[in-house]
C-alpha cells in the first residue's frame, strides 16, 4: 500500500507536463504571427506544388502539415510560417527532408 507521501509524490508528479509548449518534433525561427501566411494561402500554396492536405495546425512556431506529398507518401511536414518552405518532411518518424542538413 502507498504511503501518504508516495501518493503526494506521484500525484505532483503527473501534474507536471511533459512537453511546455510545441508537441511535434520541429521548432521553426520565432516570428510575428502578423506575418504568417494563412491556412488558406498555404494550403493554395502546397497544392500548387502537388500536395494534398489534409490537416494543418500551428506547431512550434511553424504550420505542421498532415497530407500527401507529390510523390504521394502521407507525411507529415512543417512549414515555416511566413515564407512557407518546408523545413522538415517526416514519415512515421523518418525524416525525408531537413532544410538544416546540407544536401537536400
Amino acid at each position: 500500500m502507498l504511503g501518504k507521501t508516495n501518493i503526494a509524490v506521484l500525484s505532483a508528479a503527473l501534474c507536471i507536463p511533459l512537453s511546455v509548449g510545441a508537441t511535434g518534433i520541429h521548432q521553426c525561427e520565432a516570428t510575428e504571427s502578423a506575418d504568417w501566411l494563412s491556412k488558406a494561402q498555404l494550403e493554395e500554396k502546397l497544392e500548387a506544388n502537388g500536395w494534398s492536405v489534409r490537416f494543418m495546425k500551428e506547431d512550434g512556431g511553424c504550420w505542421e502539415v498532415y497530407g500527401t506529398n507529390p510523390d504521394g507518401q502521407r507525411v507529415e511536414g512543417y512549414f515555416h510560417p511566413v515564407t512557407g518552405e518546408a523545413e522538415l518532411i517526416s514519415q512515421r518518424g523518418r525524416i525525408l527532408f531537413d532544410a538544416t542538413k546540407e544536401g537536400n
